[in-house]
């Protein structure tokens, strides 16, 4: 394990999207969840179920996807939106800006639309990545709860980057979220949050390390009541 700080590991942390086959041991992975159940949540509801998956049981997600994504490409209704209707600046903006950041990174050109559009698909193969993670919650929860969800997520990413791990959260998955209850044998009442990949990371791969614009701490934060 690698000694960081909190604040390097926020620091080292990005999305990636290209793994070696290099499995992630049980005893990791319990190890990091084991940790990650002590975050915060309102009420202490604890709203969140995950779903750990690898080998063939990965595989059968992803196959039940890619032999649904030729007739629904935009795949199924969603249980959350993944982006509000109507997005307008500033949030349009820096979205097409993230966009068009990791496809210049991966060579592929704006009129590519089948190359986008087949990088887009890796996602639903986790990026290759030895370990994928779908997130739910019961179909009963509110905001607040999706929030708490959010929380567990980070600290899952943090405490993976602490381990020599990468990883890289997939809201895409949302978009078929039929699919997963019924390959993996979930209730009509799990709500499909959010997915993550796991695993080391391949080095020297173009999508690996992509880095992605912030804004500056000017544009998101005000003080209230400092001198």
């Amino acid at each position: 394990m690698t000694a960081l700080t909190v604040s390097e590991a926020i620091q080292q942390r990005g999305s990636v999207r290209a793994y070696t086959d290099q499995a992630v041991s049980r005893e990791t992975i319990e190890e990091i969840l084991e940790l990650a159940r002590w975050v915060p949540s309102n009420g202490n509801l604890q709203p969140w179920k995950v779903h750990v998956l690898t080998g063939d049981k990965k595989k059968q997600l992803s196959d039940a996807v890619f032999a649904k994504m030729g007739d629904q490409p935009q795949g199924e209704e969603t249980d959350v939106r993944i982006y509000p209707k109507g997005v307008t600046d500033p949030w349009r903006a820096r979205r097409t800006q993230c966009g068009e950041t990791m496809y210049t990174a991966l060579g592929i050109e704006r009129e590519d639309k089948m190359g986008r559009l087949m990088q887009v698909a890796r996602n639903f193969a986790f990026f290759d990545a030895p370990v994928g993670m779908i997130f739910t919650v019961d179909k009963s929860m509110v905001e607040q709860q999706y929030l708490d969800v959010g929380i567990l997520l980070q600290s899952i990413m943090l405490l993976a980057q602490e381990r020599g791990l990468s990883t890289c959260p997939q809201a895409a998955w949302s978009m078929w979220p039929e699919t997963i209850r019924k390959t993996l044998c979930l209730p009509d009442s799990d709500r499909v949050v959010v997915g993550l990949a796991m695993g080391y990371v391949k080095e020297g791969d173009k999508a690996a390390h992509i880095q992605q614009q912030r804004v500056s701490l000017q544009e998101y934060v005000s003080l209230h009541g400092f001198d």
